[in-house]
Order: C-alpha cells, then sequence, then structure tokens
C-alpha cells in the first residue's frame, strides 16, 4: 500500500484526482480502491473529493478514460491495416500498465479520449478498402481480441502461486494427468514449458487483420463472378 504523501500537498483539481487514484488502482488493483484511501494518500478530507468529481462511478470512469488516453496513434502515413494492428497493440500495452482497466472498460460509456480512440480506429477502418460490414466486424474483432486477450491473462494472475511459479503449477497439473489419456494436453504444456511457444496475441491479431482483406477480395470476387452472369 502507498503510504500518504507527507509534503506539501498538490493543488486539488480533477487531474490530480485522476492521477493519484490511477497510480493507487496500479498499486493495489481497484476492487479495494475507496474513495477515503483516495483522500488519505491525497492528504485531504474525503469530502474535498466531491467538490470535483460527483462519485466514484464518475472517478472510475475518468481514470479509465486516463488509460484510453495512453493510446498511442500510428502515424498518419503508415498504410491502414498496419496502422490498426499498431492501434491495437498500443491498446493492449496500455491494458496491462494498468491491470484494473480491463475488468472495468465495458462498465463504463466512452469518454472524450476512448472516443477520439474509437473514431480514429473506425475511421481507418473505413479507409482501409473494406467494405462497411467487414470494416464495421473487423472494428469489434480487434477490440474483442485485444481486450479479450488481456483479460485472460491477467486473469492467470490472480492466483498468486500461478502468478509466482507457474512453471511449477503447470508441471503438477500434468503430473495429474494420465500420459494415455491426455497426451496432447501433456505435449502441450511441454511446449510452454520449453520455451517454445510464446504469446500468441500478436498472431491471433494478425490473422484477424488478414483474414478480413482475404474475406473482402473473395466476397469481391464473388460479386464480380455474380455481374458476369446477369450480362
Amino acid at each position: 500500500m502507498i503510504s500518504p504523501h507527507t509534503s506539501q500537498r498538490a493543488p486539488l483539481n480533477r487531474a490530480t484526482i485522476v492521477a493519484a487514484a490511477i497510480e493507487l488502482a496500479d498499486a493495489d488493483g481497484a476492487a479495494t480502491f475507496t474513495m477515503r484511501a483516495l483522500a488519505d494518500h491525497l492528504g485531504f478530507k474525503v469530502m474535498s473529493l466531491y467538490n470535483h468529481v460527483a462519485s466514484k462511478d464518475e472517478l472510475l470512469a475518468l481514470m479509465v478514460d486516463a488509460v484510453a488516453a495512453e493510446i498511442a496513434p500510428p502515424s498518419p502515413d503508415t498504410e491502414a491495416m498496419a496502422a490498426v494492428r499498431e492501434v491495437a497493440m498500443s491498446t493492449r500495452a496500455a491494458l496491462v500498465r494498468h491491470p484494473w482497466a480491463p475488468g472495468l472498460w465495458l462498465h463504463h460509456v466512452p469518454g472524450p479520449a476512448r472516443s477520439v480512440q474509437m473514431e480514429h480506429l473506425l475511421q481507418t477502418l473505413a479507409e482501409s478498402g473494406l467494405r462497411p460490414e467487414l470494416a464495421h466486424h473487423g472494428f469489434h474483432a480487434v477490440n474483442n481480441h485485444v481486450l479479450g486477450y488481456t483479460l485472460q491473462e491477467l486473469a492467470m494472475t490472480v492466483d498468486q502461486r500461478y502468478a509466482e511459479e507457474p512453471d511449477e503449477v503447470a508441471r503438477e497439473f500434468i503430473a495429474g494427468l494420465a500420459d494415455d489419456a491426455f497426451p496432447h494436453t501433456i505435449a502441450h504444456v511441454h511446449q510452454h514449458l520449453d520455451g517454445e511457444t510464446e504469446s500468441s496475441f500478436e498472431l491471433v491479431l494478425d490473422l484477424i487483420l488478414d483474414g478480413l482483406v482475404r474475406l473482402d477480395a473473395e466476397n469481391r470476387r464473388a460479386d464480380q463472378r455474380d455481374s458476369d452472369v446477369v450480362m
């Protein structure tokens, strides 16, 4: 737990409150986050916070939006699908830096920063050459992959022993499996233990992006064939 500031207090404003709240959540998680703990951390009375934020729920929404503000936009000259990839990678990095944020991501209406990030991603997909329906599905596929993968990855660290001794836990798991009944599962776990596999996040992201391009091309060819038949 972070100790309260003992130096001269910084002026209390919304930005200061949000930054301190993120600091606390990064250290201890959002589940145990309270306005009183935040007030103590800042060196103010808890009621002072409510002069700047209406409620804890509003503060959590502001915290999530501050995380969204960390998502770096791609450079303007980046090819569309490469730009989508960069945004996805930056989004995941921001969520990993703030492990409490993924669990709150869908619990709050997007704020200004996240709205801008959504608009940029939708615009990039719209300008990628994909048909509108595929661009729509692509937006959700990319976001679902980023959020879902990160939530799954972070969930593995909830169990303290798994977080500290993942290899030992994995060995104990396969030690309880019969070789003849679970040969593929055992081999799969050994691949992880032997360092033969890494994170599949980028692999799946590339499969999604390549699949969107491929499907768009197939649909256009099919439409062309139908057009030729009609003519």
